[in-house]
């Protein structure tokens, strides 16, 4: 468990200077999702490829997320924040001089392993601020919204900074967002204490509980289908819908935005009724899906991204919660799955949309998502069975 001195620095500021760094870091690893286009113009490989840009750094994340914060559950919370966003910047700056496509999966993989210590942490920390346990994913809400805006103003920026300047211009942007993270965490970002942890071996007990395992295969269906689809998103509207960057970034803007409502709605509804929400809101993208697929107007495009932009933020919440919200006693661990198997499903959605882009063209990506969502709902109907056994730790 995390403390600090409430008394001399305000937990909303604590949270906001957490937000500006899950921004940076999502920004790095989300925002390539915005240029796949130009990465693959840049270093002369397929939209496929290139695809593995985004999914590298998930799947480096998949491995050493569950394992990475329980080894550093006993280092300085603020010296770990302090070096992963270090981390970043470096390597974001390297990124931009690279020539060979090698090289920049290398760059990718580096801040990688960096990535789910400092997410853990901060979740882990959210959490702690919080008095009332009933309120803790309106307190988690906050941070997801960190994510969204990473598709607000990251993504989109990325996109147009790439589009319209150019693959160097767009790793810098990345370089500057996380160099601000790190001097707001040095500045306005107290030492935290470490007191009554759970130890390794008590966190290690919720493997045996088939809750855990059910909603594991519940976030890899959903993150793969709502982020197989996102990852070329971009090219999904350069190349069908003919969108030129410009308008690509406006729509990735307008998907962000909604996104955040997504974050604030959730906060209420999972407190209220967490199934009703995990259910209904997979059901209604598939509705979207299907809809997408048949028209692609560039209008009917707009309306479309912030309606999945609104259940996208709602299902980041959901997926948390789902991991996390049973097992309280072992944040650590929780976190650190939670981070892991949502990069395995954003990672695995990548490779299956990735893989059909290959076999017939980007619009078909949209079968591939239904497909994933439909697993998803089977899993969150199969979750609740289980759950109703109590089986919690």
């Amino acid at each position: 468990m995390l403390t600090l001195n409430r008394d001399k620095i305000p937990n909303s500021q604590i949270i906001l200077v957490f937000c500006l760094g899950v921004f940076g870091i999502l920004s790095t690893e989300l925002g390539m999702m915005g240029i796949i286009p130009v990465v693959s113009e840049n270093f002369h490989v397929s939209i496929s490829d290139a695809g593995w840009s985004v999914s590298v750094f998930a799947l480096v994340i998949t491995f050493c997320a569950p394992i990475v914060p329980l080894l550093c559950a006993n280092f300085n919370p603020k010296k770990l924040m302090l070096i992963c966003l270090l981390v970043f910047v470096f390597s974001s700056f390297a990124s931009a001089f690279v020539n060979e496509f090698w090289q920049l999966l290398i760059f990718r993989i580096i801040p990688a392993f960096f990535h789910p210590i400092y997410i853990a942490l901060v979740l882990s920390m959210v959490a702690n601020l919080v008095e009332d346990k009933k309120e803790v994913p309106k307190a988690t809400a906050k941070i997801f919204t960190a994510v969204s805006a990473g598709m607000v103003l990251g993504v989109p920026m990325t996109s147009y900074f790439g589009g319209n300047f150019s693959f160097e211009v767009a790793m810098l942007f990345f370089c500057i967002l996380n160099c601000l993270s790190f001097i707001a965490t040095l500045l306005f970002v107290p030492d935290f204490k470490r007191v009554n942890s759970v130890k390794i071996t008590k966190q290690l007990l919720i493997l045996r509980y088939p809750l855990l395992w059910i909603s594991i295969l519940c976030v890899i269906c959903i993150n793969a289908g709502i982020w197989g689809f996102y990852s070329y998103f971009s090219d999904f509207l350069y190349s069908v819908a003919k969108m030129n960057f410009t308008f690509i970034s406006v729509v990735l803007a307008i998907y962000g935005f909604s996104n955040i409502i997504g974050n604030y709605i959730a906060g209420k509804t999972l407190v209220k009724n967490a199934h009703f929400t995990l259910l209904l809101t997979p059901l209604l993208m598939i509705i979207i899906y299907i809809l997408l697929f048949n028209f692609y107007d560039q209008i009917i495009l707009v309306m479309f991204a912030f309606v999945l932009g609104i259940l996208a933020g709602i299902m980041n919440n959901g997926t948390h919660f789902m991991i996390n919200h049973p097992f309280p006693k072992a944040p650590d661990l929780s976190n650190g799955l939670f981070i892991s198997v949502a990069n395995i499903g954003l990672s695995s959605g990548t490779a299956i949309c990735g893989m059909v882009i290959s076999l017939s063209n980007t619009r078909f990506i949209i079968i591939s998502t239904i497909f994933l969502l439909i697993l998803g709902i089977m899993m969150i109907l199969l979750r609740r069975r289980i759950e109703k056994m109590k089986l919690r730790f």
